[in-house]
C-alpha cells in the first residue's frame, strides 16, 4: 500500500516523528469498487479504477485513479482520480472529478486516438 503524507513539512534529512491517528474504515479494495461502479455509471462503460493510494493529510482519503480502454487502441492509465473518505466512503467531489476526467479525455486521450487513426489507416 502506498501512503502519502499531505501537508506535513518534513526536514530534508535527519529523525522524522509524526504523531497521526486515523481510522480506515473503507478498505482500498472497497473504495476500488465504488469508485470503478461510478466510473461506468457515470462517466464511460470503459473505464475502471486501479489500486488506490491512502493520502493522509486534513482528512484520510484513498485516492484511487482511473484509466480508459479501447478495443483497438489499447489502455490509457491514469485519466483522473476519484477521492473516496477513508472513514465514512464517501465518494468526493464527484463534479469536479467528472470534469477533469472528461478534460483529459477530451484533451490526450482524444489527440492520440486521432493520430493512431490517421497513422495506422492513413487518414488525413
Amino acid at each position: 500500500m502506498t501512503i502519502i503524507l499531505d501537508n506535513y513539512t518534513l526536514p530534508k534529512t535527519g529523525h522524522v516523528e509524526l504523531n497521526l491517528s486515523f481510522d480506515i474504515v473503507i478498505s482500498a479494495e472497497a473504495a476500488k469498487r465504488q469508485v470503478n461502479k461510478w466510473l461506468m455509471e457515470e462517466v464511460s462503460t470503459q473505464m475502471g479504477a486501479d489500486t488506490p493510494t491512502l493520502i493522509v493529510g486534513r482528512r484520510t482519503v484513498w485516492r484511487v485513479p482511473a484509466h480508459i480502454s479501447f478495443p483497438h487502441a489499447g489502455r490509457f492509465d491514469n485519466v483522473g482520480f476519484v477521492e473516496v473518505d477513508a472513514a465514512t466512503g464517501e465518494l468526493l467531489e464527484l463534479d469536479n472529478a467528472k470534469k477533469a476526467i472528461i478534460n483529459y479525455l477530451e484533451k490526450e486521450v482524444k489527440h492520440h486516438l486521432r493520430s493512431t487513426v490517421t497513422s495506422t489507416h492513413g487518414l488525413p
